[in-house]
């Protein structure tokens, strides 16, 4: 954990839930890590998010793990809806 900004280095893993996809940086908040992290990623040529979901958060002091939940794909509407908010 960097106690400077708050923030802790996270494992995201395939849908295997054992293999390294790839560590992120994510804050802590409450000083808990988030439940859930989204990456943009792409679905068949479009746009969407990778979704991950905090395996323990009992024990995250080292590097918490997030396996793979779902892809999710953006529609033009959602994307017109975020501009507008």
């Amino acid at each position: 954990m960097d106690a400077s900004s708050r923030t802790i280095k996270a494992a995201l893993l395939y849908e295997d839930g054992q293999t390294l996809d790839s560590v992120v940086l994510v804050p802590l908040i409450g000083g808990c890590p988030p439940g859930q992290i989204r990456v943009t990623t792409t679905f068949c040529g479009a746009l969407a998010y990778d979704v991950y979901q905090l395996e323990d958060d009992t024990d995250y002091s080292l590097m918490p793990a997030y396996p793979y939940l779902a892809t999710i794909p953006m529609t033009t509407e959602d994307v017109r809806q975020d501009a507008t908010t």
